[in-house]
């Protein structure tokens, strides 16, 4: 750079200026692009982490919900049976909050209860559906609130 009698050259105080405009305006979008990135990443694995439980979630009922209708027919003749609902549960245990877990584990406590009371024949059956006695009822209502939670956690 060159001083003309002590003062700037005006070409290259153009050229200072187009230069350090280029590069404030790619670096301004330089960070947007990674600040992006980054929400965007984040509410990704967020995402994931929802469908992963919600699918664990249903998943465990539909087992829970198997093991309880054969516990309330039959008595515990095959452990295996049950195989499924404590992999879930241990599952759970790996990913959901302890609200979630704790009431998992009450609906396996309940179905092993049911496997040593008496079978219930068909009346009795009725009987207590039309009750509303639903032993997964808590658990689906504190799931979709452990759900909620996180959904409201995306951005």
């Amino acid at each position: 750079m060159r001083l003309i009698g002590g003062s700037w050259n005006p070409a290259t105080i153009s050229a200072l200026a187009a230069i350090l405009g280029s590069l404030t305006g790619a670096l301004a979008s330089s960070v947007s692009t990674w600040i992006t990135q980054k929400h965007q990443d984040r509410r990704d694995l967020l995402a994931k982490r929802i469908f992963y439980r919600e699918q664990l979630y249903s998943d465990f009922i539909s087992e829970s919900a198997h093991a309880l209708a054969d516990a309330i027919q039959h008595n515990l003749q095959d452990p295996n049976n049950l195989a499924p609902a404590y992999a879930l549960l241990n599952r759970i245990r790996l990913s959901s909050s302890t609200d979630v877990l704790a009431s998992a584990e009450r609906v396996v406590q309940h179905i092993i209860n049911a496997y040593s009371e008496p079978n219930l024949i068909p009346e009795e059956i009725q009987s207590r559906a039309a009750k509303r006695e639903d032993p997964l009822r808590e658990f689906s209502d504190i799931c979709r609130a452990d759900l909620e939670a996180m959904t409201s956690q995306l951005p």
